[in-house]
């Protein structure tokens, strides 16, 4: 089986403009960990703005508490 190993990003060009590129599976997955901590940060910046209200707990439980 043949191995490939990538030191840099590959373009992908078509008609002189990048179209794609290809990355190393590991680089790709650490990608896709920073997109997901971006949106968290996002989320968690919303929830921030909002204001959080409280309800008592026996309300969730039934009044079984």
């Amino acid at each position: 089986m043949n191995k490939l190993t990538l030191e840099r990003p590959n373009l992908i060009v078509k008609n002189g403009k990048p179209q794609a590129v290809i990355l190393d599976l590991r680089e790709y997955g650490h990608l896709l960990d920073i997109a997901e901590m971006k949106s968290d940060l996002n989320e968690l910046k919303k929830i921030k703005r909002t204001k959080t209200t409280f309800r008592p707990i026996e309300e969730y439980a039934g009044g079984k508490l």
